[in-house]
């Protein structure tokens, strides 16, 4: 293995882009939760974290966009289906597989990508924390954790153009040098 091609792999840049993302979604994050839902406002900041995480695994603007829109949707999805749970029953486990199966099925039936693995990953947190926070309204838990999903992902989706107009400018500044 050669040391030139291990020094290559590292783009310091993307590394850098990747923190802004987690600290902006942190902060975010954790004021719209804390906002409305103090007591959760640390779980908002992970959520917002993880979205932009998500959106930023690749470091193409289409392929972000795409993990961006299947993040927000999977978000509303489980949020909508654990609200309507919710509604009718409080937590238990059972209840919660159940739900899991349902929402599913739903998400079979719809084709969404990847079986709406973010939908059953919200599902599973909405239903979580109303059991942590009984007192936290089932609609307003299912919205805070769709904002967290849409505030990370806005924040992933604005580094990954960020890094895409600095790779622009860095190309024609390359560019440039070898015509000179």
């Amino acid at each position: 293995m050669n040391i030139v091609n291990v020094i290559r792999r590292v783009h310091l840049g993307t590394a850098f882009l990747k923190c802004i993302a987690v600290l902006l979604s942190y902060f975010f994050g954790s004021y719209v939760t804390g906002h409305f839902h103090e007591e959760s406002e640390v779980i908002g900041a992970m959520l917002a974290c993880t979205s932009a995480i998500v959106v930023l695994q690749d470091n193409d603007l289409k392929n972000s966009l795409h993990n961006a829109w299947l993040r927000v949707l999977g978000t509303f999805i489980g949020a909508f289906i654990a609200w309507i749970y919710l509604l009718f029953y409080s937590f238990s486990v059972m209840g919660m597989v159940v739900a899991v199966f349902v929402l599913e099925i739903i998400c079979m039936l719809l084709k969404v990508p990847d079986n709406g693995k973010m939908a059953t990953i919200t599902l599973a947190v909405v239903l979580l924390i109303s059991k942590e926070y009984p007192g936290l309204p089932p609609w307003e838990n299912g919205l805070l954790r769709f904002s967290e999903a849409a505030v990370g992902a806005g924040i992933g989706i604005f580094m990954v153009w960020i890094e895409f107009v600095f790779q622009r400018i860095w190309k024609r500044i390359k560019v440039s040098n070898k015509r000179v």
